[in-house]
């Protein structure tokens, strides 16, 4: 057995995945470094009561663009291309429209924003200021969010890599010119994030227009009624990736009360900093698992077991080699960190290095739960990925922190986000074996079907007169599949072979249900092979389709018709 394809095909999104995920993060962390150098703690403290804020972005990026791409994913993997572009429609219209009516709200009701997030009296001024930019920003970032998560699945990895290493450059050269050079104050900043953003959304139009993409808009399709409907779809499957985002909005928004009362702006200095260690680890840990869960829909949905165990484990390994590697930084060199805030050499640096170190003690589990909401959400398990997200992002934090707070006092701050990942885990797991007890066809922590993985078999063709083919031949005999059946199949793969250059191969899952014999085949070839393959072996049991750029044929051998 061979993981060849998957494997890749994990490799080709996974830096893609990662820039996505570093988009907004890396503007914050660059924007709070920049406003720490040249502005000032006031400035900073500014950044980390506008923290919610920015949160909303990738709520709207994982709730449109990962649920809408999930259940795109999914229709292709079904053989249903308008049910696709229906769902990748929906999920741009609904983007546009909310996040241009969050845009007036922000206008609108600034005062009562700022009223609510509670600025100390110090950086006030610098809310508004950098505030202004940020709301002008956030539909384009929205909608350049949600469209990237597409084009990144759609055969374009390399060019959803480029949009947002542009955007991030264009930042930070404008950051240094509006704040280092042109003295522009903390807008600056914000302009800086607008005008990169803007450059970006402007360079993905060259997806819109590219014929060879395969989300389509299909604007007809998508009436009041039915729209309305399959976007409540869309967000229930988003939504526990999403709630990372809300969860994290109203967590924020209560340590910045605690920490403003008893340590005043210092307090939300330091939480800056950590929040921005955080923002440092989570491209990573969302990177990969993002990865993961734009690859397992389809995977699932074909039963193959063999593949998902083998690619859930890689992405779980690097997980926790990122989150070790950063824990143990922060534990020996804190500094390495704190210097980029001017933060190393402060007055009360021993209390500041405590709370990053204490904080960075969180990242291992972290990776654990990360890794398990994409996953759940990635096979539509979405009380499973909301356990996890909802006990991690904020009633672990916020219950240990009040619990812990009378005996350690503000260090319960950060502990809490240790405890609170570490408890997701464990209550999940609990949870999830109690549903296995009435859903008796599963088992472990990733809702493998009992007994499937023993009927399948996976097999890498690499060409004509491979013997693995013959392997693969002999045990659809053994199978007891007819003569016509594996005849018609051997043309399937030799029409592959023939129509494709040689560095073309073939994986073959093959499972046998008892009723029926299922083969499923994808390969990296040219893309017009299918439409020839319809045509040339029309049959209520061949089915084609184009999925994350491979080609996907399925072809079935019902035992019970003979």
């Amino acid at each position: 057995m061979s993981n060849n394809i998957i494997f890749h095909k994990y490799k080709e999104l996974l830096l893609p995945s990662l820039l996505i995920a570093m988009a907004l993060n890396i503007t914050s962390i660059v924007d709070s470094s920049f406003i720490a150098t040249f502005i000032g703690y006031n400035g900073q403290a500014a950044l980390q009561t506008l923290s919610p804020l920015i949160f909303l972005v990738t709520i709207f990026e994982w709730l449109f663009g990962l649920g809408g791409q999930i259940l795109s994913l999914n229709k292709k993997a079904e053989f249903d291309e308008d049910g696709s572009n229906y769902y990748f429609t929906v999920s741009m219209i609904t983007t546009i429209v909310l996040s241009i009516l969050i845009l007036l709200a922000c206008f609108i009701f600034e005062d009562l924003q700022i009223t609510i997030l509670h600025p100390t009296a110090g950086s006030v001024a610098y809310v508004k200021a950098y505030g202004t930019y940020l709301f002008i920003c956030f539909p384009i970032v929205t909608i350049l969010g949600v469209l990237t998560q597409f084009i990144r699945v759609d055969g374009q990895p390399n060019f959803a890599s480029g949009l947002i290493v542009l955007i991030n450059i264009i930042n930070i050269i404008l950051d240094y010119l509006f704040l280092g050079v042109f003295h522009m104050g903390i807008e600056g900043a914000s302009l800086a994030m607008l005008i990169g953003y803007i450059v970006g959304l402007i360079g993905s139009f060259k997806y819109i227009f590219d014929p060879k993409r395969t989300f389509k808009f299909v604007w007809s399709s998508v009436k009041l009624k039915s729209g309305i409907k399959s976007a409540i779809e869309i967000i229930k499957i988003g939504f526990p990736s999403a709630s990372m985002g809300v969860f994290n909005i109203i967590l924020i928004y209560v340590l910045n009360l605690i920490l403003s009362a008893v340590m005043g702006e210092f307090g939300l200095d330091i939480f800056n900093v950590c929040m921005n260690a955080l923002l440092v680890i989570s491209i990573f840990l969302v990177g990969f698992s993002e990865t993961l869960s734009s690859i397992i829909p389809i995977f699932y949905a074909q039963n193959d077991f063999y593949n998902i165990q083998y690619i859930v484990r890689k992405s779980l390994i690097l997980s926790l080699i990122s989150s070790v590697i950063f824990t143990i930084f922060l534990l020996v060199y804190p500094d390495g960190l704190l210097m980029f805030y001017n933060l190393a050499n402060v007055p009360n640096g021993a209390v500041v290095e405590n709370a990053l170190r204490l904080y960075s003690l969180s990242f291992i589990p972290m990776a654990f739960s990360t890794t398990l909401i994409f996953y759940y959400e990635g096979i539509e398990r979405a009380v499973e990925s909301g356990i996890i997200t909802l006990i991690s992002e904020l009633a672990g934090p916020l219950m240990f922190t009040f619990a812990l707070y009378p005996f350690i006092g503000i260090n319960s701050v950060w502990i809490s986000f240790l405890l609170g990942f570490t408890l997701s885990v464990v209550v999940v797991a609990v949870y999830v074996k109690l549903v296995q007890r009435k859903q008796t066809e599963y088992s472990g922590l990733f809702f493998i079907k009992k007994g499937l993985i023993e009927k399948s078999r996976n097999y890498v063709i690499k060409s004509k007169n491979d013997d693995v083919k013959t392997e693969m031949f002999n045990h659809l005999k053994s199978l007891n599949a007819d003569e016509t059946y594996c005849e018609t199949l051997n043309q399937i793969i030799n029409f592959i072979f023939e129509s494709n250059d040689d560095n073309v191969s073939i994986e073959a899952l093959l499972i046998d249900y008892d009723d029926r014999i299922v083969v499923n085949m994808k390969d990296e070839g040219k893309r017009e092979v299918m439409a020839d393959i319809e045509k040339t072996f029309s049959s209520e049991n061949v089915k084609v389709s184009e999925v994350l750029d491979l080609n996907n044929i399925e072809y079935v051998y019902d035992k019970v018709k003979g």
